[in-house]
């Protein structure tokens, strides 16, 4: 088996703004979840569903979007991540 070398990364990675970033959202009640998106999106944004858990009791949503600044990317971050309806954003 050969060695391969594994990258490891120190600190922040180093981002170019505007650029496209995709949260992976979480929940239970998929209408509730794109109407928190519609309410913490700034602008226009993709909306897609992905996958359902193997009892169907949880949902994944994956929302891309134009950030222009890494305070505009955290603070979408935050917002989803304290909504009600949301159970976890990646």
């Amino acid at each position: 088996m050969q060695n391969k070398a594994i990258n490891i990364l120190e600190g922040k990675p180093n981002i170019t703004y505007p650029c496209e970033w995709e949260y992976r959202i979480i929940g239970e009640n998929e209408d509730k979840i794109k109407e928190a998106v519609f309410e913490t999106m700034p602008r226009v944004y993709q909306l897609e569903t992905k996958n359902r858990s193997s009892k169907g009791r949880f949902i994944s949503l994956h929302a891309k979007i134009i950030t222009n600044s890494e305070e505009e990317r955290n603070e979408i971050f935050t917002k989803l991540s304290k909504h009600p309806e949301i159970k976890m954003v990646i």
